[in-house]
Order: structure tokens, then sequence, then C-alpha cells
């Protein structure tokens, strides 16, 4: 049996690496690797994992390998040939702002890093130029990322030959930066010549990273991967060192061994989530769409929302009740967001929007670069650059990412501005007020949040005591509102008084959109496909790290890494990639010590903690179409009319995750969140699911709830090699923390959730931490990208269409690597080596191919519309003239005016008896809109599989076509001859 050592697998092709995944040997998931207590524990034997030699090496600096400097060789790209002729211009750039979104860049302006290295290098006209071609590349990517795009498609991207070096650039930079070509996907470059440049295999550089989890297999994964694209620099070796039996560090599908299941596949197994849970949604950005769904195609399960909720007596909790209390939270909530950070974000420059969505470049051109065109206008001077007519063309400028504003950087909080008092607020929401009560009273909250290092607990509760004021809010509500306080303290994995009042949520808008899914089989499958593919990493287990020496005087020295084995590796880079919890506990020693900047920055920064009661039942007693459910808990101390009543045991399952559509098997997984996660640590395993089965039996009825056949207690605080669960902003955090922790101190890099202050406490953001920090190291081992002396030649350059000439790394698509998705040409298709004057020829050639392409197969399938229909549209629907119509009778018989537009008092007198509907009587909407789900769904599918058999029967068509002698140098022949006979017919008619 494989161990996961990766020095005796194999690569196969992608089908048996799934099955692999999912099939593994589960003597690496024994109990003790993630620090659960298990009724059933597996007897499988351990496996031991073999050493890899320790190699004696120097290190030999190297040129830079880029797209324009390493070696002359002729590319068959040419411009426009990733461009589908056919698609509209409009319907193509719609594709491609639509791909900038999903890459988490925006389309009209570009990166800050981006800017950074264009600004002395390009125009600021060709921004758009620029922003046109990334986007494109962007496009071929995010339509197909099971295939690498190539530079040749890149290329392809450009609509004139004078844009290749535009297209290079970018192509580079977003291969480096890990917005293309990541994951588990074959890289397009696969020969290396053994020459000039080329290391000795003793003389290899090593690069070691430390942790096998999402961050330090992102990192190794794409370092292999970035190497790969410079065929002529030696990839080093890479080796993970991870402390457990198992890879995935917080992302561990424990197997369940109670029983077999009868709903997965034969190559999934039954398990459950000991951590990581959640894919939080896989729109606008996130990269585990590209591999979960793009590259290993796995099974997940699209969450529905909580629907409800159980009070203490084991009813359900009033759905009107529970909306104003959710209101009501909301509102101290958003309150606190006037004491938020602001964010600033930086200018950059911007394309023509208008522009860039019609699929255009821009007509006219300017000399000034970007920072010349920046300094003018902060000078006020940009009129004596360009003429009256240019300087107020559409388009042109630099402005903020949010609004053209004057100042350096641009405000970009997203605070909520409350506006009505307190009192005021609280009527709307359907509450009583105290009969003492004013309208115009408010919360005070300003005394109290400006003290120094506030917490956003205190000033919540505070904002709670003073709601008592003005309504009297019993212990009904106080649960309710303690419920919502437990999940905010799941959210961040803390206690609401140790969360930060300032930074909380300091990556407030960086969330991606869709709805949460959880992976069928296990969210390991994730780690393991990025270890095994496209081939094994080389990752040795029960290697934890005792010492780590790196280099101080830079960044080319030495370093060492020493194991608690007491095996030392000698490395040129190291990356860290443990959790933030490990380094607060400082059981890895550093050679020199970390500089004082760190570890301040590490103290500050808080490490939470989450923990799960698992139990598996023979058969289901809950609602099994539900995903979850919730539970209200009562106050441990004193009669529970004070907010403070309920801070210790809000969090103890106060959530339940119905795992049935995932595991295969009836499992339920309690959460304990705040000072319940911390005090599950020291309870015993029998104490703590008898509580939880008391809870269950409470709800569902004693007789109803037997004995579980499979139990699990997490205990991640106790683990060694995670010391809890994710990282969150404390009370004495300063902004800036994340990156201080992320810095790299000379041959010393780091990643890891706790140090990518956009997407903190996940595992995309862990995933992004690796492709940042392989990108330090592989620009600290071959250097920055490199830039031309002219990255876009003057208009009198061009002299013709035919195949560019650029300095570029050798391309080669890997076997069967056919870029589908287009509905009309597949990008980057077809070569044409012939000159010719113009692109005529091109595209007549192009319209013949296309015609036989029509003739024989017919338009490709259109795309069906989806209909976005949900309950309450439904039934707004069939209750807006009835309720128009009464709200009008009631306005004309009381003479009540209001500043609400008719159609606001419409919506939110729907919205009131929505809320108050039962169950039963939404069912009839909810129904309606899982059938449309199901028939959109239904739709898409059969339309995809259509679209791809179309798409490749155009493939097979084109080849008969060109074989019955409709090679493009055929065609021009035909053409020339054509024009030929033309001639001489017109000189004859001349003669007559």
């Amino acid at each position: 049996m494989e161990d996961e050592s990766g020095d005796d697998a194999s690569p196969g092709g992608s089908a048996s690496v799934l099955r692999s995944l999912q099939l593994e040997s589960d003597a690496r998931d024994s109990p003790n690797s993630s620090m659960t207590s298990v009724s059933v524990a597996s007897s499988l034997p351990e496996q031991k994992v073999k050493a890899t030699p320790k190699a004696e090496h120097k290190h030999e600096s190297q040129n830079n390998v880029s797209p324009y400097m390493y070696m002359k060789a002729s590319t068959t790209a040419r411009a426009k040939s990733s461009i589908p002729p056919r698609l509209p211009s409009s319907e193509y750039a719609s594709q491609c702002v639509a791909a900038a979104e999903a890459s988490r860049l925006d389309p009209f302006a570009l990166h800050e890093d981006e800017h950074k290295l264009l600004q002395d290098k390009l125009c600021y006209s060709h921004v758009t130029v620029y922003l046109n071609i990334r986007n494109g590349i962007l496009r071929l990517w995010t339509r197909n990322p099971s295939v690498s795009v190539s530079l040749d498609e890149a290329i392809g991207c450009a609509r004139d030959e004078r844009w290749t070096r535009l297209a290079c650039f970018a192509y580079e930079w977003l291969v480096r930066r890990g917005y293309i070509n990541f994951g588990c996907v074959e890289s397009p470059f696969i020969s290396r010549s053994i020459g000039r440049g080329r290391k000795k295999e003793a003389s290899r550089e090593t690069i070691v990273v430390i942790g096998g989890g999402m961050a330090g297999l992102s990192t190794a994964r794409q370092l292999t991967n970035l190497f790969k694209h410079y065929p002529d620099r030696a990839p080093p070796r890479v080796i993970v060192l991870e402390g457990r039996e198992r890879i995935g560090g917080r992302i561990y599908s424990h197997p369940l061994t109670s029983m077999r299941s009868t709903k997965l596949s034969p190559d999934q197994r039954p398990t459950a989530e000991m951590g990581a849970h959640i894919i939080v949604g896989f729109e606008r950005g996130n990269p585990l769409d590209a591999i979960v769904r793009g590259q290993l195609a796995l099974d997940y399960h699209l969450l529905r929302d909580l629907s409800t909720l159980y009070d203490i007596d084991g009813t359900p909790v009033n759905g009107v009740n529970d909306a104003m209390i959710e209101r009501l939270y909301n509102d101290v909530l958003d309150r606190t967001g006037h004491y938020r950070l602001k964010h600033h974000v930086k200018r950059t420059a911007h394309g023509d929007k208008e522009l860039i969505e019609a699929g255009r470049d821009p007509p006219e051109e300017e000399s000034i670069t970007i920072k010349q065109f920046e300094e003018a206008t902060a000078l006020g001077t940009i009129d004596q650059l360009l003429s009256s007519r240019k300087s107020k063309r559409r388009g042109a400028g630099h402005r903020a990412a949010k609004g053209d504003k004057s100042n350096e950087e641009v405000d970009t909080s997203m605070e909520t501005k409350t506006q009505l008092p307190a009192a005021q607020a609280a009527k709307e929401f359907g509450f009583l007020l105290r009969k003492t009560t004013q309208m115009h009273e408010t919360l005070e909250l300003d005394d109290l949040a400006s003290q120094l290092n506030q917490s956003l607990g205190s000033v919540m509760n505070a904002g709670i005591d003073q709601y008592q004021k003005f309504l009297d809010l019993k212990p009904y509500a106080l649960r309710l509102i303690n419920w919502h306080f437990a999940n905010l303290e799941y959210a961040n994995a803390a206690n609401v008084d140790k969360l930060s009042l300032r930074g909380w949520d300091q990556d407030i808008g960086n969330e991606f959109e869709g709805e949460h899914a959880q992976v069928v089989g296990g969210y390991q499958q994730v780690p393991r496909a990025i270890w095994r593919h496209p081939e094994p990493l080389d990752v040795r287990l029960r290697k934890p790290v005792k010492s780590i020496s790196y280099s101080a005087a830079g960044s080319q020295g030495k370093a060492t890494v020493t194991c608690e084995d007491g095996q030392s590796i000698e490395a040129d880079k190291i990356v860290f990639a443990a959790p933030l919890g490990v380094l607060k506990e400082q059981t890895i020693q550093f050679d020199p010590p970390l500089p004082q900047w760190k570890r301040d920055a590490i103290r500050r920064m808080g490490f939470g903690l989450l923990n799960k009661v698992v139990l598996v039942f023979e058969r289901p007693f809950w609602d099994v179409d539900r995903d979850m459910f919730g539970l209200l808990r009562a106050p441990r101390d004193n009669t529970g009319f004070s907010q403070s009543d309920y801070k210790k045991g809000r969090g103890q399952f106060y959530l339940f995750w119905n795992c049935i559509d995932t595991s295969g098997l009836p499992v339920l997984i309690a959460l304990m969140a705040g000072e319940a996660a911390h005090e599950a640590e020291k309870v015993s395993d029998e104490i703590l699911i008898g509580e939880c089965l008391t809870q269950l039996r409470n709800v569902f009825g004693a007789p109803n709830v037997p004995l579980p056949v499979e139990s699990i207690v997490t205990r991640w605080g106790s683990d060694r090699f995670a010391r809890g669960t994710y990282s969150y902003v404390a009370a004495e955090a300063r902004p800036g923390d994340y990156d201080l922790i992320a810095a790299p101190i000379q041959n010393l890099f780091f990643a890891g959730e706790a140090t990518i202050a956009s997407h903190p406490a996940t595992v995309h953001g862990a995933y992004l931490s690796g492709l940042r920090a392989a990108n330090e190291v592989f620009e600290s081992m071959v250097g920055p990208i490199t830039m031309p002396s002219t990255l876009v030649p003057a208009p009198t350059a061009r002299k013709s269409s035919a195949p560019v000439e650029v300095k570029q790394m050798e391309t080669h698509m890997v076997q069967g690597g056919k870029r589908k998705g287009d509905e009309l040409l597949p990008a980057g298709t077809f070569t044409r080596p012939i000159k010719e004057k113009d692109n005529t020829l091109h595209e007549a050639w192009d319209a013949a191919m296309w015609v036989r392409i029509y003739d024989d197969l017919g338009p490709p399938p259109v795309k069906p519309v989806k209909s976005n229909v949900n309950s309450f549209l439904l039934f707004s629907g069939e209750h807006w003239d009835e309720v128009k119509a009464r709200l009008a009778e009631e306005r004309s018989r009381t003479g009540k005016k209001t500043k609400q537009s008719e159609r606001d008092q419409v919506r939110v007198e729907l919205g009131k008896m929505w809320a108050a509907l039962s169950e039963e009587g939404k069912k009839p909407y909810t129904d309606r809109t899982s059938k449309n789900r199901e028939e959109n769904e239904a739709a898409l599918k059969e339309w995809s599989v259509k679209a791809a058999e179309w798409d490749r029967r155009t493939w097979e068509v084109k080849d008969v076509w060109i074989k019955e002698g409709n090679s493009f140098e055929e065609f021009c022949k035909r053409k020339r001859e054509d024009e030929d006979a033309m001639d001489v017919e017109a000189a004859k008619r001349a003669r007559v």
C-alpha cells in the first residue's frame, strides 16, 4: 500500500488519480492524527515513510528566463488567433470581463502590482489594450482550467502584432502571481534541454516547505508548476515536511468505519469533517472553483439556508419573532461599523470601460507613460501634455479604485450608515417600546468604543443592554440574540470579547458569491489531489520540525531544518506553512530568532478555537432535507435577563450539520464555538456526547434518539501541530499584522491562512497564501519579470501580420490538451505560418471554414436562459396587486402620508406577510422554486453535453475540410490564381 511520502508514487491518468484519492488507505487517518477522540478506531497498521537522501549542492546564479529574455524562437502564435472570429465583440468582451471578475481582478483597472511594473513602460492610452489582452487570457483559463494556457494562446488574445510583448508580459504576470495555470494541471511546457544553464542533479537547489496542509501543498505544487514554465532553468528539489501521519493539516476527513454507505458511489468513502467543512461560494474568484469543479470534478453538495431554530423546550422558534430579533441583532452589529478602521486602496490606472465592454482597443494613442500622466495630473499640467481634444476624451485617466477622488488613497470602508435613532429603529422592526421611551432615544456607544484596544463584544453587549432600556426583552429574546452571538463566534473562532472592534472584519468586501458547498466523500480529497497530481510531490510524513536555521545575511544564504528525529536538511529556501498557533506556542526554535517586529505581530494576532461532536446513527430521526438546524441555549448563570448570563454556554451545540448527503451515513455534527470550544478541551467524551444527546432528545423526543453507533470529539487546541483552528483579529492587533506575519526574512518565507489579510481563516485563503509564497520564493531565485526596453513598438514598425518572433520560452501543449469551451471557435486553434499583406485572407479562410462547419453541423446549441425565481418572488407576484390595493385603501381612509414610495411600501408589507407565513404556507412556493431550480440544472446540463459534442465535432469537420484541399496555403494559392485570372480577363477587356 502506498505511503504519502511521494518517493515511490508514480503518476497516472486523472481518473486513476481521483480513484486513489478517494480510496486511499485509512492507515494515515488514525485517531491520534488530528487530536480527536473516537469510539470506533481503525486497526489498520501504520505505514513507514522513506527518507530521501540529502544531496550536497551549492548555489549558482542563473539568468532570468522570462519570455522576453531567454531564447530566440519563432512562435506560430498570431494576433487574434485566440479570439473567436464569429463571436460578437460585445459577447466576447462580456466573457472577458466576467473572467477577470472570476479571478479576483478588476476588469477595468490595473492591479496594484501591474501598475507598479508598467507605470514607466506603458502609455496610459495602452492601459485599455493591456486590460483587453489580460482579460482575454483569463477568459481562456476560466473556461477550461483543466488545461494550462500556453504563451501562444496568450499572444493570440492580442488584436494586433504590435501588442505581442504586452501579451507576453500579461501572461508571465498571471502565471507568476497564480491567476492562471495553478492547481492540479499539467504545465504546457514539458521539454527541457540539458545544456547551458542546467545544473547537475547533486547541485540542484533545495526548497523545504514546513507543513503539509493546504498552504504548504499549495506552495510546493505552485513552485513545481512555475519552474515548468521556464524549461532551461533547473527545477529545484521541493521537499514538504509534515509532522502528522497524514496530509491536509486542518482539513481532515475522518473515515467512518461503523457502517457501510449505500448512498455514495463505490469510489467514495464515508467520512466526517473534523476541521474545515465548507466551501464558502465558488463564484467571483474562489480558486477552489478551478480545482474542485474544473480540474477534479468532485461531487459536492450545495447547502440550503438554516430554516429552523429550536428553543430550550424543544419547540420551533416563531418565524416572525426570529426575524425581528435578527434585525435587532444586525442593527447593533451595524452600529459598531461606525468604529471600523477605514481601509484605503491606492489609486491605480483605469482603462476605458466603454471600449473594454465593447471589446475594442482605443483608436488613438499618446506617448506619455502612466507615471508621467499621474505626475502631470497631480501638478495640474496634464493639458500641456495632451491636446484639448485628446485630454477630454472619455476613458483617459488615472482613477481611484472606488471613484475618482483627489486624495492619494481612497476610503473603501463599507460601514453601514445607521441613520435612525435606536428607539425608532426598534419600532420599525416590530417591537413595542416601553411607555417611557422617546422616539429620539438612541444607543450611546462612543465613549466605550473610544477606549484603547476595545473589543467588539464589549460594545455589542453594551448595545444590547441599552436596547433593554427601550424594550422589554425577555429571556426568550435574549436566547435568540445570543444564538446570533454564538454564530458570530463560530465565524471568528473566538468569543466576541476577544475580537477587535475596529478590525475584526478587516477582510470585508472580499467574500465570494454563490451557494456554500460541502465536498461529497471528504474535503481531504482536495489536498490529496494537490499532492498527487499531475505528479506526486515529495511529502515526508512524521517529520516534526525541531529547529530552523536561516540566513540573516541575505536571501542567497543557506538554511538548515532539523527534525525531531535528528535528521537535518540543508536548504536554499524555507517556507514556513505551519499554523499561527504553532508560531505562538514557540515549539520550533529559529536561529537567529525571528525579528521583534514579526514576534510582536504573532503575539498580537489571535488564533481561535472551534470544536465538534460527530454522531453517527443507524437511521436518521431528523429532517434529512434540511442541511442544518440550530438550538437556543439557556443561561448557565442567573436568571437569563442579562446579556452577560449567556456568555459561557451559548456556543455549545448551537448548530447541527446534517451530513447525510456528504458522508453517505446518518451523521450529525454539533458545533462548539466561543467559550464552549475551550471547555470541550477539558471535558470527557462521555459528558460531551451525553449532553449533546440530551439536547437532541429535548427536540426530537427521547424514544426517537438512540445511542450513536460511532462518535468523535475534536480537540484542536490540544493538537500540537495546530494549537487551534484559525486566526482572528484580536483586540490588541494592529492594521497590517497579517502582512507582517507574511513578510519574508531573507531566505525564510511564510504561508498560511494567517498570512493573507484579504482571505484569512479560510481554506481558499490558505491556498492563495501558498501561491503568493511560491511567487516570492521563485522571484528570489529567478528574479523579477524582465521588461523589454520597448514594450509597444511604434505604429510604423508594423509591416505584416506574419507569425511574430519574440524572445520567449519554448512552448509545448500537453498531449490531448485542446482548450474547449467556446461556443463558436476554440481558442488558439489554428497555426497560420503564411505571410500576407493584411488580415483579409485570414478572415476569408475562417469564414469559408465556418460556412462548411455550419453546413455540416448547423449552429451551436443555444445556452438556456436561467430563470431566477425564488419563493418570495413567487409569493410577491401572487399578492402584489392585493397588497397594493389594500395599502391604497388604507392611505385613502386614514389620510396618512409616508416618505416611502408606493412600491417600497408594498415590498415591506409583503416581507412581513412572508415572514409570518407558516412553513406549510410557504411550501407551495418553495416546491415551485425547487422544481424551477431542477429544471434549470437539467437544461444547463443537457446544453453542456450538446455544446461539448458540437465543439468536438467542429474539430472533425475542420480536419476533413483541410484534407479536402483547404489548408490555408492552398486557400491563398487559389485566391491568388483567381485574382490573376481576373487580372488577365480585365486586361483582355481593356484591349478590346
